[in-house]
C-alpha cells in the first residue's frame, strides 16, 4: 500500500521504477516507460523554440512525452480540445506543435536508451494549461512541477491510504488539470498502475474487472448512471470514487452510494488555484473541507485562499461566492462573474454572445441558462434581413443549423445553445434592457421535467410537478391560475412519444374526462398505456386529490408523424 513516506517527488520520477507488475500502465514496466520518456526527449532536443503544444489519447504516451518535453527542457501547453479556433488562438504563443494534432511531431516508435533520468527542476520545469477566464476567453494557466507535486502530496496524504494498490481509472480527460493529476502524475508518484484510455461507456465501467481499483470520473457521467446496469462486480472492486469539474447534485450522490455502495468524493477546485478542498456526502451535500496545506477566508462573501498549489504564497480571490460553516469547513453560494459550469465544462456567455452578434444573419441575439433538472443553453435573437430570408424561405431548422454552425469552431459542443428564439425584437424595459426574467419568459416550458417512475414498451408512469412558470398557464383563464384541459391532452400527446417513441400522426381523442382543477404546485402522476396494434394510448393524471383527467388518444399506425 502507498503511503505519503513512500511517495516519489514527481521532480524525481524519472529516476525511479514503476511497479513492475502494473501492466495495466506500463505494458512492460519502467524500462519502457523511460523507453518512451527518452525518445520523446530527443524529438522535442531535436526542435527548436522552447514552448509546444501537445495533446495526445493515449495516457502512458501522454505522460512519456510531458516528462520528455521537461527533460529536453521545452514546457508543453495543453490544449482542451482540438478545435480549429483553439489550435489558431495557440498558435502564436508556441513553436510547434506535438502529438495527435494537425502537423504535429510524434516520437520515434522504437524506444529511446532506457536510462534514469537525473532529477527535474521543479521551477523551471513547467505546464501550460486552458481554462474559461474572467474574460471569457481561454486563458493560458502556467504550472510548475512544484505545484502540481505539491497538489499531488495533499491528495496522497489525504486519500493514499483509502487508495492503497488499486488501479486508476478515468472518464476524464488528461488535458485538463483534474484529469491530468488525478490520472496520471498522482499514480506516477505514489507507485500506482493507471488505465492508458479513458473509459466512454458504462458497459466499460461494469466490466473493468476484479481487482481494486479507483475511478475518476466527473459529475457529467455520475448523473447518468442506469439503474438497469449490473453494478456489482465494479461495488466489489471500488476503493474510492472521485468527481471534480461541478457540484455533484444530492440525486447523482445518493445514486453513486445506492448503486456502487459508497459515496463519491467530490473535490472542489479550478485550473487557477488547483484543489482547494473536498466533501464526501452520498446524499445532502456537506460542506467543503479544506485539502492538507490549503487555507481559505471568505472576504466580502467570496472565498480566497492560499496553499502551495499557488504561484506564490500570497491570499488567491476566487470568482466564487461562499460561507463559512461550523467545523471549519464552508459552503459555495454561486458565482460572481458570468461564467456558467454546464457538463463539467466553463462556458463563458459573454463569448458565445459576441460571436452570435458577429454573424450577418443576425442583428442582436442574447444568451441565458434556462434552469431544471440539466441546465440548458438558450438563445433569444433578431434575425438580420439576410437571417429573416433564411428563415422565411427554409424554416427555423435551417437558420439554427447555420447559427450552429457559425458557432462550431468556437464553442465545444457542449456549449452550443440547445433552444432558440427568433423575435422582431427583444423584450425591453423602460430603459431599454431586456431583463432575464423577460428573456427567460420567451423559453417558458410546455411540460415539467418528466421523472419516470416505471417504463416499459407498453406502459409506462412518470411524476410530474406542475410549476407556475409553465406556459400552458397563460392567456387561458383570466384571473385565475388553473391549467386548461387542453394542456394535458398535450402532454399526454409528448410524454407518448417520449416513453414510446411513437411516430404516428395524432387522429383523435375519446372517452375524454376532466374531474379536478390542476392548479400551481400540484404533483401530478401520469400513467400511460400503449396498445401497438390498435395505435391507442390511453392516459390518466391524478394525484393526492384525485383523478384530473384521463382518456384514450388514437394515433395513426405505420407512419411518421
Amino acid at each position: 500500500m502507498a503511503t505519503e513516506r513512500t511517495r516519489i517527488p514527481l521532480a524525481r520520477r524519472l529516476a525511479w521504477p514503476l511497479p513492475g507488475d502494473a501492466p495495466v500502465a506500463t505494458d512492460a514496466g519502467n524500462a519502457a516507460f523511460l523507453g518512451r520518456v527518452a525518445a520523446w526527449r530527443e524529438a522535442f532536443a531535436a526542435r527548436e523554440g522552447g514552448d509546444f503544444a501537445l495533446y495526445l489519447d493515449d495516457g502512458l504516451e501522454f505522460a512519456a512525452a510531458l516528462f520528455g518535453a521537461w527533460a529536453a527542457g521545452k514546457t508543453p501547453w495543453l490544449p482542451g480540445d482540438r478545435l480549429p479556433s483553439t489550435l489558431a488562438s495557440l498558435d502564436p504563443h508556441v513553436h510547434g506543435r506535438a502529438g495527435e494534432l494537425p502537423d504535429g511531431f510524434l516520437a520515434d516508435a522504437s524506444p529511446g536508451t532506457p536510462a534514469a533520468g537525473p532529477a527535474l527542476d521543479p521551477e523551471t520545469c513547467q505546464v501550460v494549461l486552458f481554462t474559461s477566464g474572467s474574460t471569457g476567453e481561454p486563458g493560458p494557466i502556467r504550472k510548475s512541477l512544484r505545484q502540481l507535486d505539491s497538489e499531488v502530496a495533499a491528495l496522497e496524504a489525504c486519500f493514499g491510504a483509502t487508495l492503497g494498490n488499486a488501479v486508476v481509472q478515468g472518464t476524464v480527460s488528461h488535458q485538463h488539470i483534474y484529469g491530468l493529476l488525478f490520472r496520471l502524475l498522482w499514480p506516477l508518484s505514489a507507485g500506482r498502475a493507471f488505465a492508458r484510455h479513458r473509459v466512454g461507456f458504462n458497459e466499460q465501467l461494469a466490466a473493468l474487472g476484479d481487482g481494486p481499483l479507483a475511478l475518476v470520473a466527473s459529475p457529467a457521467h455520475l448523473k447518468r448512471l442506469p439503474e438497469n446496469q449490473d453494478w456489482r462486480g465494479l461495488a466489489r472492486s471500488l476503493r474510492a470514487t472521485f468527481s471534480s469539474g461541478g457540484p455533484l447534485p444530492a440525486d447523482a450522490a445518493q445514486a453513486v452510494r445506492q448503486l456502487w455502495g459508497q459515496a463519491a468524493i467530490e473535490v472542489f477546485g479550478s485550473t487557477e488555484t488547483g484543489g482547494i478542498a473536498w466533501r464526501q456526502s452520498g446524499g445532502a451535500p456537506k460542506p467543503w473541507q479544506p485539502l492538507p496545506g490549503v487555507a481559505w477566508r471568505v472576504q466580502d462573501g467570496v472565498l480566497a485562499v492560499r496553499s502551495p498549489h499557488l504561484a506564490d504564497d500570497d491570499w488567491y480571490r476566487t470568482a466564487d461566492r461562499a460561507q463559512a460553516t461550523a467545523g471549519g469547513g464552508f459552503e459555495l453560494r454561486g458565482r460572481v462573474d458570468r461564467i456558467l459550469k454546464l457538463e463539467e465544462r466553463r462556458i463563458s456567455l459573454g463569448a458565445i454572445e459576441r460571436r452570435l452578434q458577429a454573424s450577418p444573419l443576425l442583428v442582436e441575439a442574447r444568451l441565458l441558462p434556462l434552469p431544471g433538472h440539466r441546465i440548458l443553453l438558450a438563445v433569444a435573437a433578431v434575425p438580420s434581413a439576410e437571417g429573416q430570408a433564411l428563415l422565411d424561405a427554409a424554416g427555423k431548422p435551417a437558420l439554427v443549423a447555420a447559427l450552429r454552425a457559425w458557432l462550431a469552431d468556437h464553442a465545444d459542443a457542449i456549449a452550443l445553445p440547445r433552444r432558440w428564439r427568433f423575435v422582431d425584437a427583444l423584450p425591453a424595459d423602460a430603459q431599454g434592457k431586456s431583463s432575464q426574467r423577460a428573456l427567460a419568459a420567451l423559453f417558458r416550458p410546455l411540460l415539467p421535467e418528466p421523472e419516470w417512475q416505471v417504463r416499459t414498451s407498453t406502459s409506462a408512469r412518470v411524476g410530474l410537478d406542475v410549476q407556475a412558470e409553465l406556459a400552458a398557464f397563460e392567456g387561458h383563464f383570466p384571473g385565475a391560475t388553473i391549467l386548461p384541459g387542453v394542456a394535458m391532452i398535450d402532454w399526454a400527446v409528448r410524454l407518448g412519444r417520449l416513453a414510446f417513441g411513437l411516430e404516428g400522426r395524432f387522429l383523435r381523442m375519446e372517452a375524454i374526462k376532466f374531474m379536478h382543477l390542476v392548479r400551481p404546485g400540484s404533483r401530478l402522476e401520469a400513467s400511460l398505456d400503449w396498445h401497438p396494434d390498435t395505435g391507442v394510448l390511453g392516459f390518466r393524471f391524478q394525484s393526492d386529490i384525485g383523478v384530473h383527467s384521463s382518456g384514450r388518444l388514437r394515433f395513426a399506425i405505420g407512419e411518421a408523424a
